[in-house]
């Protein structure tokens, strides 16, 4: 089988925005304590004609692996995160750990672009 690109789609996506992003301290509030970042993303749509914004809440913690009760309290603190900002728990809503070193790299180089984007904007 070959593989061969097709025609372009237009893609719908409105607008993407990068919320400020959190950290996650085990203990007292200093650099060496921090134990996770939360980013948030929102995307901005139009399905049939209305707009809908998808949020991704995704947890990057600097440990090579978790317990399972580090993941649940860290995912509870996701949640909150949810719940502080006013996010309801729908379907255009996904929290992930970002436990991946490739997904890891891919997103800090979205987040990176997007630094650049927004300053060339605000310049």
């Amino acid at each position: 089988m070959s593989l061969r690109a097709g025609e372009s789609i237009p893609v719908s996506t409105n607008y993407i925005k990068s919320n400020p992003a959190v950290p996650v301290y085990r203990g007292n509030e200093i650099l060496e304590n921090l134990f996770a970042v939360i980013y948030h993303i929102e995307i901005g749509y139009n399905k049939d004609g209305a707009q809908e914004v998808k949020q991704y809440i995704i947890v990057d913690y600097k440990e090579y692996s978790l317990s399972e009760n580090d993941k649940e309290e860290i995912m509870n603190i996701a949640r909150g995160y949810c719940v502080q900002k006013g996010i309801d728990n729908s379907e255009d809503v996904e929290i992930k750990l970002l436990d991946n070193e490739v997904a890891e790299g891919f997103i800090e180089r979205i987040f990176n672009n997007m630094k650049v984007v927004r300053g060339l904007i605000t310049n």
